[in-house]
Order: structure tokens, then sequence, then C-alpha cells
């Protein structure tokens, strides 16, 4: 990118730092959320709250600058943030809250890391991109990793419906994903986060009220860890995550943004070992490398470059094979 060559080699290390801490420490956070808030109805608080807020800054741009170029969204584009919102942060992100309820932070991570090889059979089927020998070998691995970190058959085997739903959540997001290289965009990348954090928020709160979990928050649950972990996901998982990964974007290639992918689930099982007690057993091991390594080979494969255009069209918290996120997610 153009501005990749003028920015500091700290400037850049600094920035992946900071993502992939943030990144990766929002599934122990969401961890600690869950505790005594309902996990939907959270999600939704969190992306509502921090859509609202990036969306007022957008708009207070948009009066402050409107020489350059910022305009209100249209029509298409919010209904094309509904898609995204509903298949990537509220499916992707809400789906592995609600399965932190049952199953650790580090294992939550490891199966949304399989994003970009959802995301991969998608294009495949989808747009019937070809699929590279390394491309090829990166979702056996992936995949591989998947069966041993929830393979039932096993003793101390994971909760299969949290996995499941963890799981289902990362193959909407490799889903969305695909759709958001062709779907209409504003301008501007962080309105189109915002819109999109808004449209989860709204969805998820809705879901969650219908399935009682209004009648579960408290007072107490407000002021308790939880409520200073939801907090913590607000400003820096979805703020500071966000605002960084899209400096990224326009400082270094996409990418080296990109390998938040397979770093981010590594720092969520180190964090949640370190702060959380969560056991890390030889085959976590096994499917964090296979995970890692799998993505790895899917990510920073070299692509053509009009494939590579693709990738700035949207999202921070898709994983990055299309420009994505989060999620955010990351």
């Amino acid at each position: 990118m153009s501005g990749a060559s003028v920015t500091p080699r700290g400037g850049v290390a600094g920035a992946l730092t900071v993502v992939y801490i943030m990144w990766g420490s929002t599934f122990v956070a969401m961890r600690i959320a869950v505790r005594s808030l309902p996990p939907l109805t959270m999600s939704g608080v969190r992306f509502l709250a921090a859509g609202l807020l990036l969306y007022g800054w957008c708009l207070w741009q948009r009066h402050r600058r409107p020489e350059a170029g910022w305009r209100a969204p249209t029509r298409r584009e919010w209904r094309a943030s509904a898609i995204l919102g509903v298949a990537l942060p509220a499916a992707g992100t809400g789906g592995a809250a609600w399965a932190e309820q049952t199953i650790p932070a580090g294992t939550a991570a490891l199966l949304l890391a399989t994003v970009p090889v959802w995301m991969t059979i998608t294009s495949r089927i989808v747009d019937t991109e070809r699929i590279s020998v390394l491309t090829a070998a990166g979702l056996a691995l992936g995949l591989a990793g998947v069966v041993v970190l929830v393979n039932p058959l096993t003793a101390g085997a994971q909760d299969l419906l949290a996995s499941a739903v963890a799981l289902g959540g990362a193959l909407f997001w490799g889903c969305g994903s695909v759709y958001a290289k062709r779907a209409p965009h504003p301008g501007q990348p962080l309105l189109a986060s915002g819109m999109e954090m808004i449209c989860a928020g709204v969805a998820l709160c809705l879901i969650g009220a219908a399935g009682g979990e209004l009648g579960r928050i408290s007072g107490a649950s407000l002021i308790s860890e939880s409520g200073l972990a939801l907090g913590y996901l607000i400003v820096f998982g979805s703020l500071l995550g966000y605002s960084t990964y899209e400096w990224l974007l326009h400082h270094a290639s996409s990418q080296l943004a990109g390998t938040y992918a397979f770093v981010c689930p590594l720092v969520a099982v180190i964090l949640g070992w370190w702060l959380l007690g969560e056991q890390i057993g030889g085959r976590t091991l096994l499917a964090a490398a296979a995970i890692a390594v799998g993505v790895a080979l899917i990510m920073l494969h070299p692509r053509k470059p009009e494939q590579d255009r693709d990738q700035t069209s949207d999202q921070p918290q898709k994983p990055p094979a299309a420009r994505v996120p989060a999620p955010d997610k990351h």
C-alpha cells in the first residue's frame, strides 16, 4: 500500500501488537462477561454501543469535512450491512459468546479461527475460485485441527453443542465474507463497520429478548466483573481494535495485517491459561498448531493482484482473505 513505505516499522509493529492482544483478549473477556450476563444480549449491547459510537463519529466527520466525500449511506448499503451484521458479528462473535458459557475461551477462539477455511470453500463453490496445493493443504490442516479439538469420541471432549454453535458462527462468517466482496459499502470502512455493528447489535438484542435473556440481567451483574468485561469489549475489542486494524490496512500489506487470523487464537489460548486457569492439554496444543498453520497457509499464500484488491473492501474481524476482520473478533 502506498503508505507502507513511509510508515515507521515501529508503528506497524505496535499496531500489530495492539490488534493481536486486543482481539485475542476479547475471547477471555467474553468468557468473563457471560458468567453473569446473558451472552446474546451482552454481545448485542457490545456491538450496538460500539456501532453507534463509530457511526456518530462518522456523522460528525461528514458535517465537519463535507469536501472529503463523506456522505450518508444508501438504503442498499444499509441492507447489505444488515446481512453482514447478522452473518459476521452476530452469528460469529455472538455464537462464540454463547458457546463460551460451557467451553474455554481458547477453544472458542480456535474454532472461530477456521473462518478462512470456510471462506475458501465458499469461494470455491460460489465463485469457482481455484484452490492451490498450498491452500488445499491449509484446508486439510485446519479441518484436522477442528476434528482433534472437538472429537466427541475422545476423553475430555468439548461440549458438542457449544462447539457446533461456535463452528457454525465461523461458517456464517466465512460465507458473509465472500458476500462482502460484492456487497455495496460506504466509501469509509469505519462507517461500514459501524453500520454492521449496529445491525448486529439490534439483531442480537431482539433474539436475546425473545429468548428471555432480559430477565437474567440485574444491577449487580452490571457492576460486577462481567460488566467490566463488557466495557472492555466495547472500548478495546471493538473501538480500539477495529480502528487500529483499519490503520494497519492503510500502512501495511493486507497479508501482514491478516496475520491476526492465526495469531489471535494463540493469544487467546495463552491468556485463557494465564488469566482463567484453563487447561492446555496435548490435544489443544496439537489442534492449535494444526489450525494456526492451516490458516497461515491459506492467508499468506500469494494471490493475484485483482484478488488482493478485493481485500480492501470492508471489515475488520472477517478473516482477511477478503479483507476481513474481526470481529471481533474478533
